[in-house]
């Protein structure tokens, strides 16, 4: 992004914004799963190089089966992390939720919530999936608990699928399914987003 320019915003929610992802955010992406209080949330056991970080940003720019978006600090457009919808299956009109928050001092204050909101609202009411599924794992009080508030609903367990802190622990599975979403949910989780309801036109056609 060139100096002075604003970033772009695909969704704007009320407290961050989604964009595009650009692989010039690779540098802060690697110091953000390399860090230990992020990391042991991502399954991701090894260092990440500058350069691992920039070929999997690039992997979400113009694929097929995922779409990924920038997470942005509205007030000031400070880029704080990444969500994405990434195996998108054409027939069984499905897909895996996935992301995460780089700043520890982002954690607070429902900002992945938020993000989690504005993601799931584009991958049901745009790209029209049936199935939007995510895991995570039994040690993330946290995120179990957002997931929840925004209908999410659990599926089954990976048991004892990842090893931290010395222990094994399980992963959950989570899903919404598009039956949930047009028996009310729609409405709870769009509320977080501060788009005008043309933003959401290709949902007016139903499943």
């Amino acid at each position: 992004m060139l100096r002075g320019m604003q970033p772009a915003v695909f969704i704007q929610g009320r407290k961050v914004t989604l964009g595009p992802v650009d692989p010039a955010d690779a540098e802060q992406y690697s110091v953000w799963v390399n860090d230990p209080r992020v990391r042991v949330y991502l399954n991701r056991p090894f260092p990440q190089t500058v350069d691992e970080e920039r070929q999997r940003v690039e992997g979400l720019i113009g694929a097929a089966d995922a779409v990924g978006f920038s997470i942005r600090l509205r007030e000031d457009g400070r880029l704080i992390g990444r969500s994405a919808i990434r195996g998108i299956h054409a027939v069984n009109h499905s897909g895996v939720f996935t992301i995460f928050l780089g700043d520890p001092a982002t954690w607070s204050g429902g900002l992945g919530t938020e993000a989690t909101a504005l993601t799931t609202a584009y991958a049901l009411d745009v790209l029209n999936l049936h199935r939007l599924e995510l895991e995570v794992f039994a040690f993330n009080e946290r995120a179990v608990r957002a997931y929840e508030r925004l209908g999410f609903v659990r599926e089954g367990i990976r048991r004892e699928a990842k090893f931290h802190d010395g222990a094994f622990h399980d992963a959950i599975l989570m899903a919404i399914v598009a039956r949930d979403w047009q028996a009310g949910l729609r409405d709870r989780v769009r509320a977080y987003a501060d788009t005008p309801a043309e933003g959401w036109a290709e949902a007016s056609s139903p499943k």
